[in-house]
């Protein structure tokens, strides 16, 4: 790097104190940048204009010094009139008239917008028109997919016509320009990328979720109620937490399956097993359960127990530290990799994890920790593995556990920072 420190302009409308999973990788990365020569200032939505939860804890995990710029947004009552609730959306122009007076003001060297939200990536084009700020688009998952379009219409999100069409629009004009992608896999910017052959000269990275150490040690610090299950009670309460979609169907059942095996060999250790499935759908307030009707179809609902309302996310960690064992459900998607892994192996507990196997998530969760990993493929199911899936469960609670090494710093979210400091400085140096 040349020129002393930077500034990088981070446009996150989710930002702490939300407590959604979209505000954790903007908030992970903002955290670190400072250590590698570049200071955040980061663009965020006033929490009174959210419509969902907020945890004020989520501030406390922001190291000092971070300058956060708060703006208005439309107001969701209005907005929603018109079938409009997603603050990326409703911070639009909000967000706008701060970049063009930060822009204006001072020397912005880059902009960085991870999505979702996904509307605010027009705002990178925008000032690279106006102003000439290169900027870098980040994807958890890709905008644009034709998933739904493959599910039963009842299936599919309600506003999902409408999320596509936009996302055919604004997407194409807001990759024009990006001066480099970013994303949790290797699969995930490949699908983006494909969409854009003519951006074949751009440079791609895969930035899996980091692990952030500091986020645990303000939990054993400041412990969460546990209103799920108590951890004292003498079963072997088994965690997942995080939405379930359809297309993690066909390794669910491999799990029920499994556990379905497993009371039939070892009755008294089955009974001693409750599996805990918690905010498992991204609807507000109570929703439809789909985790315990496939427990039902296999004759173990009374082993699992499914709640579908999000929970912030410091109580998902406290889960983590609370529970006997972790499980990782994966989709049928390919290029699916999960978030997850990451704190996941920060709770230093047992894991059992299903995925397919080109998931990048099998190698990434496989140089974390030690875990027990099935995988399935075309020609070879994932309910197939059911037998296996039984063995692992029951490995899982039967036996000594050994300690639970921590990730290696490349894993962690300063790590990941620093490579992603690393393409900054490329760009900014007009090397990329």
């Amino acid at each position: 790097m040349s020129g002393g420190v930077r500034t990088a302009l981070i446009v996150a409308p989710d930002f702490p104190p939300s407590s959604l999973p979209c505000s954790i990788r903007p908030r992970l990365f903002a955290s670190h940048l400072a250590e590698f020569g570049w200071r955040p200032v980061v663009i965020a939505t006033r929490p009174e204009f959210y419509d969902f939860d907020i945890d004020p804890d989520n501030e406390a995990l922001l190291p000092e010094g971070i300058e956060i710029i708060r703006t208005r947004a439309l107001p969701a009552r209005w907005m929603r009139r018109f079938g409009i609730g997603d603050i990326g959306i409703r911070s639009l122009w909000h967000s706008w008239r701060e970049i063009r007076k930060l822009c204006r003001a001072r020397k912005v060297d880059l902009i960085f917008i991870s999505v979702p939200r996904n509307a605010p990536m027009v705002l990178g084009r925008l000032a690279h028109l106006r102003f000439g700020v290169p900027y870098v688009v980040d994807y958890p998952d890709p905008w644009i997919t034709e998933v739904y379009w493959r599910m039963p219409a009842a299936q599919r999100p309600p506003k999902w016509p409408l999320a596509y069409a936009m996302a055919r629009v604004l997407e194409p004009f807001a990759m024009r320009r990006v001066s480099h992608v970013t994303g949790v896999s290797e699969g995930t910017v490949r699908m983006v990328m494909e969409n854009y052959p003519e951006l074949s000269a751009v440079g791609t990275t895969a930035l899996p979720f980091g692990a952030e150490p500091r986020d645990f040690e303000f939990l054993r610090a400041y412990p969460r109620l546990n209103t799920c299950f108590d951890p004292a009670d003498g079963l072997a309460h088994l965690v997942y937490a995080g939405v379930y979609t359809a297309a993690m169907e066909p390794a669910m059942r491999c799990l029920f399956g499994g556990l379905r095996i497993l009371r039939e060999r070892n009755p008294a250790l089955a009974a001693r097993l409750r599996l805990h499935f918690v905010g498992t759908s991204y609807a507000a307030g109570r929703a439809a359960k789909r985790v315990e009707p496939i427990a039902e179809e296999f004759g173990v609902i009374d082993l699992v127990r499914e709640t579908t309302a999000r929970v912030p996310y410091l109580d998902s960690l406290q889960l983590l530290l609370d529970a006997a064992g972790l499980i990782i459900i994966g989709t049928d998607e390919p290029h699916y990799t999960a978030s997850k892994i990451y704190p996941y192996a920060l709770a230093a507990k047992p894991i059992l994890a299903i995925f397919h196997e080109q998931s990048s998530a099998v190698s990434s969760l496989a140089a974390l920790t030690p875990a027990r990993i099935l995988t399935f493929a075309e020609g070879r199911s994932a309910e197939s593995q059911a037998a296996l899936a039984a063995d692992d469960l029951e490995a899982l609670i039967a036996v000594d556990r050994a300690p639970v090494p921590q990730p290696a710093e490349e894993h962690t979210a300063r790590g990941m920072t620093a490579k992603l400091a690393g393409i900054f400085d490329q760009i900014a140096d007009g090397r990329a």
